[in-house]
């Protein structure tokens, strides 16, 4: 059955070689965000007056292959810090944009973290910077924006 999405040609099934490593970096970076979820759960509710911190990170994958590195290195920092993608579009294509207009192109992800101070611990953490450093010419960001969660009432 082709869905309507399909049929406008906005998939987000990857396509080419380079698009299947980047679908896979994007797995392993979920995968990594499932397994920090389930260990959290248990902690979530001591820790729910806490704020989630919320990052929105959007730019363009210049070399799938090459991200291996940077996710292997990121991801211990990133799990301990309760990361959680919530959602992820591979494209413009993949973007409802319902006001205004939006100037990027590529892709745009939202994560949650356990907290501000958390999110801000990870990423100043050497262990991080030393990720990042791995992501050079990989992948190209706009923007990584980060802000707190409304405290539930």
């Amino acid at each position: 059955m082709t869905t309507e999405r399909e049929r406008q040609g906005r998939t987000s099934r990857p396509r080419g070689r380079a698009g299947r490593a980047a679908w896979a970096s994007a797995i392993l970076l979920a995968g990594i965000a499932i397994g920090s979820m389930v260990s959290g759960m248990a902690e979530e509710t001591a820790a729910s007056q806490v704020p989630l911190a919320h990052v929105i990170v959007g730019g363009r994958i210049l070399d799938p292959e090459g991200l291996g590195p940077y996710a292997e290195k990121a991801g211990p920092p990133a799990q301990a810090a309760g990361i959680n993608v919530i959602a992820r579009a591979e494209s413009q294509g993949d973007i409802l944009v319902t006001e205004g207009s939006w100037p990027y192109e590529g892709f745009l992800v939202i994560e949650t973290f356990n907290s501000m101070e958390e999110f801000e611990a990870f990423w100043a953490s050497a262990e991080y910077q030393e990720a990042i450093e791995l992501r050079e010419g990989k992948v190209e960001l706009d923007f990584v924006v980060a802000l707190p969660g409304v405290a539930a009432e």
